[in-house]
């Protein structure tokens, strides 16, 4: 039987979370989030489905689309981005895609800060090629319709769509945020206790199969 939720609680602590970061100075830029009473995302300028539906491997040219239409919850001071959309039907979460994408290029937050972001990727994009940085984004993804031999329910993606680990089950919002400041930001991650605080008790049933626990995964309380 699976949990009970809301649109209208995945909306609070994901406000109440962008809200701190803007506050706090860890993110330059949020956007307004989307609730339409079955899935709860950001609102953006028309690329929305296009990455809900992405699979493949996030390119400079990616990016920079997601940095132009706001198809992003949260744009960090470093320039890498948070996307975070939930899905509920009739009180049951059946989705979500949770992802880290690093800035591709080592920019200074003083730019960030000062100067239009796009204007500054398009520079180091001409002008700098050797700064790019060879970090892949981190996803977490649940779907537990497209569960299936290879496709566990929950799993993380890194560095290839083919890169499917299997995860124990779906995440609330404050395991995906502890998991990225702790691991890419332990400074900030240390410095903001409210980072630390973050429920973390589950949004949704354990949804690893048996097989997939014989197999290297992730697992937590």
């Amino acid at each position: 039987m699976l949990r009970m939720m809301s649109c209208r609680v995945i909306h609070t602590e994901l406000d109440n979370f962008l809200t701190y970061l803007l506050g706090a100075g860890i993110a330059l830029y949020i956007t307004p989030i989307s609730n339409d009473g079955t899935r709860v995302s950001w609102v953006t300028q028309g690329l929305a489905s296009k990455f809900l539906q992405h699979r493949n491997k996030p390119s400079i040219a990616e990016y920079r689309d997601w940095i132009d239409s706001g198809a992003y919850s949260a744009l960090l001071i470093d320039g890498s981005l948070l996307q975070i959309s939930y899905e509920v039907i009739e009180g049951a979460l059946t989705g979500h895609r949770l992802a880290y994408v690093p800035c591709p290029f080592d920019v200074e937050e003083r730019l960030l800060r000062t100067e239009a972001l796009l204007d500054v990727i398009e520079y180091h994009a001409a002008c700098a090629p050797e700064d790019i940085r060879l970090r892949a984004a981190v996803r977490f993804d649940y779907d537990l319709a497209a569960a299936g031999p290879g496709h566990p329910a929950t799993h993380l993606t890194i560095n290839s769509p083919s890169c499917r680990i299997a995860c124990a089950a779906p995440l609330r919002l404050g395991q995906f945020a502890d998991f990225v400041f702790r691991h890419f930001y332990p400074a900030v991650w240390k410095l903001h206790p409210y980072l630390q605080r973050l429920a973390k008790s589950g949004w949704g049933d354990r949804t690893i199969s048996e097989d997939e626990r014989q197999s290297m995964h992730i697992n937590w309380p």
